[in-house]
């Protein structure tokens, strides 16, 4: 399945990939996509400093029930080290080759996250160039990886010092960077979409279940949605076709008939092994309880029914009793009697 088939089609519960500038902190692009878009429910995956660009993945809709997943996934960026002292080209090399593998971290000062201990690995470390002090690599690492801290160990390593003087994500998951919009993108596409042409902000967004398009899935019968959407796990009986052959402990997209994704969850046994116990533990589901569903319906009616009919009427009525209208109304009433008033008493007089 190709990226451009996965896109979203209708609402917009999907992910999106900005290229995200310097100067701005992630939570700042959130409240920017959130008022461009007009929806409530927007999350970044995996954060990045005012100072770091690139890749940065929003969450839009239900997909923000989907962010702890996806921060699961790998991250790649592209690094720019600056080293205070010199040092061999062969030496550079040899430490780069000890830091590929499991490393310790300790998160730095300015980080927004308990400094304790933590264990990540450095799966990819290539040194792409080198020009005087100044060190150009790549690195593929796991979530939760701070690249600065990675920097001053290596300059620890060489005993010269190091800091990290550029930093651009390229990659997290299967989001890359040929895959980025700029804000203005966004903002142009739903200027059209809110004209009636909603065709190129459908194309920005991919589905949720893009997300889920190397992992097994399984696809459920429509009679067993009705249950998990009220947190029932699934059983043998609930299931119509297995794509993949998932084994205990793997993470597997659950589907609907209609293709839509209904959650995720953790295998409980084998593939093979299927049998009559339970299958899937979900630990995500996208479904609306029917329940929960009827009471938004009814608090949205009971706020309709709160909310003014405006008619001619109504904005007549408004406009009479505003202050200004009234004293004049008031004068011309006055102005009214009395000359009525002298009208009617003339007569008598003469007669």
């Amino acid at each position: 399945m190709s990226a451009q088939e996965s896109k979203v089609s209708s609402e917009l519960d999907g992910f999106i990939v900005i290229d995200k500038p310097k100067g701005p902190t992630s939570h700042q692009v959130d409240y920017w996509v959130r008022q461009i878009l007009g929806i409530e429910r927007v999350g970044h995956i995996g954060t990045l400093d005012p100072g770091v660009t690139g890749v940065l993945v929003m969450a839009l809709g239900k997909a923000t029930k989907l962010i702890d997943i996806a921060h699961e996934q790998k991250k790649e960026y592209v690094c720019v080290m600056r080293l205070y002292g010199d040092v061999s080209e062969d030496s550079l090399r040899d430490v780069f080759h000890e830091y590929q593998g499991e490393i310790y971290q300790i998160p730095p000062m300015r980080a927004a996250v308990a400094r304790t201990l933590r264990k990540r690995t450095i799966h990819k470390l290539d040194i792409l160039e080198i020009s005087g002090r100044l060190v150009l690599f790549k690195v593929m690492c796991d979530s939760g990886t701070y690249i600065r801290t990675l920097c001053t160990d290596m300059g620890y390593s060489l005993g010269v010092g190091a800091q990290m003087a550029e930093l651009r994500r390229t990659r997290t998951g299967l989001f890359q960077e040929s895959d980025l919009v700029t804000l203005q993108d966004i903002a142009d596409a739903k200027k059209l979409s809110d004209g009636g042409n909603p065709e190129k902000l459908m194309k920005l967004i991919f589905s949720m279940d893009y997300l889920f398009r190397d992992h097994p899935k399984i696809i459920v019968k429509k009679s067993a949605m009705a249950n998990i959407s009220k947190g029932s796990d699934l059983f043998p009986g609930g299931i119509r076709a297995i794509i993949g052959t998932p084994a205990k402990g793997e993470r597997v997209a659950v589907i609907s008939e209609n293709n839509e994704l209904v959650g995720t969850g953790i295998m409980l046994v084998n593939f093979e092994e299927i049998r009559d116990l339970k299958v899937v533990d979900f630990d995500r589901v996208l479904l609306e309880n029917p329940g929960q569903l009827k009471q938004k319906q009814k608090e949205a009616r009971k706020e309709a029914v709160k909310k003014p009919v405006v008619t001619k009427f109504s904005q007549n009525r408004e406009r009479r009793e505003r202050p200004q209208f009234q004293k004049q109304r008031q004068g011309q009433r006055s102005g009214g009697r009395d000359d009525r008033r002298r009208e009617f008493r003339n007569p008598k007089r003469r007669r």
